[in-house]
C-alpha cells in the first residue's frame, strides 16, 4: 500500500527513572483542507492535561506511529480534477438558490410559468440541463435539453475548451444558453429568453 505519510518508529526504549510534574498542558494538531467551497476536512487532536505527577522507574517499551493521508489525498485531488474539467463549476455554485434533488437557478434558470386548472406551474433549468417543475414548493425533473429541446443558432467557442450552445424550449418558447466543456459535460445553463406568465394545457415535457 505504499510508505505511510508519517512514520515514527523506537524499537527499543530503556528509561531508568521518569519523573513528570504537569500542571496544565494544552497541545493542539490539526490537518485542514478547504478547496472552494465544495470540500471541508478537519482532522485533528486535542490534549488537554491538569496536574499529573507522574513517576515511572526500570521500564522498557517499544514505539511505533503510523500516520496514512492516502484517502484525503485523493480526496482533494478528485476535487482539483473536476474544477480542472468544469472552471465555471465554483461560479455555477455560488449562483445557486435552492437545492431540491438538482441544482437549480430559480432567478437565471426561469423558462416560464403556465396556470394549469388553477395550479401555477413554474419551469426552470437547472446548471445540468434538466427541466424542473416546481408546485407548490414541490420540485421535480420531468425532462432535460437533450430530449426536450432543440439545437438552434451557431455554437460560441469560449476558449479554453468551453463551447456555449443555444436550444429553443418551444413549449415555452424559451431560449437556453448551456456551457459544455471539452469533454461535452454541461457546467453552465441559464435561461436567455424566458417567457411571461400564462395558461396552457399541454407544456409539461414528455
Amino acid at each position: 500500500s505504499g510508505p505511510p505519510d508519517v512514520l515514527l518508529n523506537v524499537p527499543n526504549l530503556s528509561v531508568g527513572r521518569i519523573e513528570l510534574d504537569v500542571d496544565n498542558l494544552q497541545a493542539d494538531i490539526n490537518l485542514n483542507a478547504n478547496v472552494a467551497s465544495i470540500v471541508s476536512i478537519n482532522a485533528g487532536v486535542q490534549l488537554s492535561i491538569t496536574k499529573v505527577n507522574l513517576t515511572i522507574t526500570d521500564i522498557s517499551a517499544e514505539l511505533e506511529l503510523i500516520v496514512r493521508l492516502g484517502h484525503l489525498v485523493d480526496i482533494v485531488n478528485r476535487v482539483f480534477e473536476s474544477l480542472d474539467l468544469n472552471p465555471l463549476l465554483i461560479n455555477a455554485i455560488n449562483n445557486v438558490t435552492s437545492i431540491v434533488n438538482t441544482v437549480v437557478g430559480a432567478v437565471d434558470g426561469l423558462l416560464g410559468t403556465v396556470t394549469q386548472g388553477g395550479t401555477t406551474l413554474s419551469f426552470l433549468v437547472d446548471n445540468l440541463g434538466n427541466i424542473v417543475q416546481e408546485v407548490g414548493g414541490v420540485s421535480s425533473i420531468v425532462g432535460n435539453y437533450v430530449q426536450n429541446m432543440t439545437e438552434t443558432g451557431t455554437a460560441e467557442q469560449l476558449g479554453n475548451g468551453l463551447v456555449q450552445k443555444t436550444y429553443n424550449y418551444s413549449p415555452l418558447s424559451a431560449l437556453v444558453k448551456i456551457i459544455f466543456n471539452a469533454a461535452g459535460q454541461v457546467v453552465q445553463a441559464t435561461v436567455a429568453k424566458p417567457t411571461a406568465t400564462g395558461t396552457a394545457s399541454t407544456v409539461l415535457p414528455s
